[in-house]
């Protein structure tokens, strides 16, 4: 059986399991996670991609505060329009996590067994 290694217990802040339980939390709602999956194709103005997912701008803008606010996506501002892009550690979380959901769909043992 492949062990992962784990932090101690001891080494946990209480701090951390607060920040990534927030990373959870955000992504764990369905149109936050389809902006954060919007997002793996790179750097996107609100108005475009609220446009190319088909959502309200003003939704589109809601749920980027909360990602945001979670650690999950950065901002930068050019003039009147900003811009998101998705942290690259969050990008890396994602990717695995539907490599994991296709894995597990298509009933392929894990990597290690």
């Amino acid at each position: 059986m492949e062990r992962h290694e784990a932090p101690r217990e001891s080494r946990l802040l209480a701090e951390d399991l607060e920040h990534v339980l927030r990373i959870f939390s955000a992504l764990a709602e369905a149109t936050r996670l389809r902006i954060a999956l919007g997002l793996l194709e790179g750097e996107e103005s609100v108005g475009r991609l609220a446009q190319r997912l088909q959502l309200p701008q003003s939704t589109t803008s809601r749920h980027l505060a909360v990602l945001r606010g979670a650690g999950v996506v950065a901002a930068r501002r050019q003039g009147i329009q900003v811009f998101y892009r998705l942290k690259s550690h969050v990008a890396d979380l994602l990717i695995q996590a539907f490599a994991h959901a296709e894995h597990q769909r298509l009933g392929l043992p894990d990597h290690g067994a």
